[in-house]
């Protein structure tokens, strides 16, 4: 996850991206949350939330650690942040504290017991390059879940010119570089 313009997040960090995220989220936290409890995530655990945004998986990951847990959530946008760290404060989640950089760059000092993210994988020009130094990140035996689309569902209301300029079930992310 290399930090140069063609790694960059495509759709940018401007506050009506943060509200349009927002709203996303409104409509797949149940989803996303079904998945984090599927996959074992539960209270006490240590959790990485890749690409964090404005917060809203962290959120839920939050919930299911519970106090005796920790959440620290990954983002390259300081703006996405301030709001992310505004919303914990607003909810008083102490378990929950939000990093800008690059997550290649970062050091822990301990492993996670869990690494998860939403849309994230989907906007890297090598997503099994990404997943190999997020894993690097868990512990053995520890849990890998992002929750990505299927691009041979995606459909948009109002139809949107881009999205039906995009063959159905294409590798290239936005036009971007193809997947291996």
């Amino acid at each position: 996850m290399a930090s140069d313009d063609a790694n960059e997040y495509a759709l940018g960090y401007s506050e009506r991206e943060l509200k349009r995220l927002r709203r996303q989220a409104q409509l797949v936290n149940p989803i996303t949350r079904q998945y984090l409890i599927e996959a074992g995530i539960e209270p006490g655990m240590r959790v990485l939330d890749v690409g964090s945004g404005a917060g809203d998986v962290a959120f839920l990951a939050a919930e299911l650690v519970g106090p005796s847990g920790q959440v620290v959530g990954v983002d390259r946008s300081p703006d996405a942040l301030a709001l992310a760290r505004s919303r914990a404060k607003e909810q008083s989640l102490a378990n929950v504290t939000f990093l800008e950089g690059e997550l290649s760059a970062m050091a822990f000092g301990q492993l996670f017991d869990a690494a998860i993210g939403r849309y994230v994988l989907c906007f890297q020009p090598d997503p099994a390059a990404s997943l190999r130094e997020i894993s690097r990140l868990v512990r053995p035996g520890g849990i890998v879940l992002f929750h990505e689309p299927d691009r041979k569902q995606i459909r948009s209301y109002p139809p949107s010119p881009p999205m039906t300029r995009c063959p159905s079930g294409s590798t290239k992310p936005f036009g971007g570089p193809a997947w291996t």
